[in-house]
């Protein structure tokens, strides 16, 4: 039968990418990343903040004449960021100590747990901080365009 694939062959429009492990580690990879690029947006943020609040160049007076309430949430976004970011490690780390402790389930996590729920919320919420500065500031940037 044509429509037939052989077994072990990923269906079409699919792409095998290892055994359970292999996944596993992917995806510790990303959020790894994601958490890398997220710090240093927050960083970045904070310094363009401090940038333009210590400049007495033009364009520094200009925004800050203009957009004084959108470069503290800039920063704001850009220092929580950083902080949520520390937090998520710091709840990430309690719960893995959590998980190698246990003895009804030997290393597996319980996503009932306050830790966990509070690492995966500040997981989520610093990308969105990251993500709120960075379209703040690219508004800013594109002020001066006009």
């Amino acid at each position: 039968m044509p429509n037939q694939r052989p077994a072990g062959e990923p269906a079409a429009g699919k792409s095998p990418i290892g055994n359970r492990e292999a996944v596993l580690e992917r995806r510790n990879n990303a959020s790894a990343r994601v958490s890398e690029t997220t710090r240093l947006i927050g960083l970045g943020l904070l310094a363009i903040f401090y940038a333009i609040i210590s400049g007495d160049d033009a364009y520094s007076m200009q925004l800050r004449a203009d957009w004084p309430q959108l470069l503290r949430l800039m920063a704001l976004c850009g220092g929580l960021a950083v902080l949520l970011d520390y937090l998520h490690y710091v709840f990430a780390y309690f719960t893995t100590d959590r998980a190698l402790d246990r003895t009804d389930e030997p290393n597996v996590y319980d996503t009932g747990w306050v830790t966990y729920q509070l690492a995966n919320a500040c997981f989520w919420t610093k990308q969105a901080s990251a993500l709120v500065g960075s379209c703040c500031l690219i508004f800013l940037v594109g002020q001066s365009f006009s």
